[in-house]
């Protein structure tokens, strides 16, 4: 899927699974080893995804320099700015189900992220904080993931 995208194109959205990871494990102020160990265990299963663009990108940041990508990544406060580019370029060189199928992969991972470091009580209950919960819903809300799509493409 590479190829129906520019260099700078797929920069930009090399860049989306970094800003989701920094959306997500930085909401509640601190991003601990649990999360970033949860990254590493989806990095090394990109060649499973199911989902063909995320599986090439995902591969495609193995043999990128990821620390530049994370540094980048980190100003949060381009998130909304680069969310809107990337929506506007996904949105015309995908169709309708690529883009849902995609945007829904990419906010999977960010949940695993938030279960990742929470513990509910002994365990149990709901392990994604509710600054997560905002941060998952902020990403849906701007890059306009249909909800229903996940059970769809995911379950």
């Amino acid at each position: 899927m590479k190829e129906k995208f520019t260099e700078e194109e797929w920069g930009l959205l090399k860049l989306m699974p970094f800003q989701v990871f920094v959306l997500v494990a930085g909401a509640d102020q601190k991003i601990d080893e649990k999360e970033v160990a949860q990254l590493n265990e989806d990095m090394k299963k990109a060649p499973f995804y199911k989902d063909p663009l995320h599986r090439e990108l995902m591969i495609d940041i193995l043999t990128s320099d990821a620390g530049a990508l994370i540094k980048e990544a980190m100003d949060i406060s381009k998130f909304v700015e680069r969310a809107n580019r990337a929506k506007a370029l996904l949105k015309e060189k995908l169709t309708p189900e690529e883009y849902q199928r995609f945007v829904g992969s990419i906010f999977v991972d960010g949940l695993k992220i938030a279960r990742a470091s929470g513990g509910g009580f002994l365990g149990r209950g709901d392990k994604v904080s509710e600054e997560e919960k905002r941060a998952l819903f902020l990403f849906a809300a701007i890059l306009e993931l249909e909800l229903e799509s996940l059970s769809k493409h995911f379950t």
